[in-house]
């Protein structure tokens, strides 16, 4: 549940941060959004990597 609050929290942030007046503060913002999202993806595949017990970003390693 906890990975999927956080995309909830982006998405609610990335609304917020939208509405920013200027082209530099958009772009901070798509860019602190990837960061998140990165993050995310991440958390994802080490928990789908513990739970199947694969290596699915073969890194050489579980979880």
């Amino acid at each position: 549940m906890g990975i999927l609050w956080e995309v909830v929290q982006t998405g609610l942030m990335y609304g917020q941060k939208r509405k920013s007046d200027t082209i530099e503060d958009r772009v901070q913002a798509l860019e602190e959004k990837l960061q998140l999202t990165q993050n995310t993806i991440r958390q994802l595949v080490k928990k789908l990597e513990e739970i199947h017990g694969l290596d699915i970003d073969g890194d050489g390693r579980i979880g």
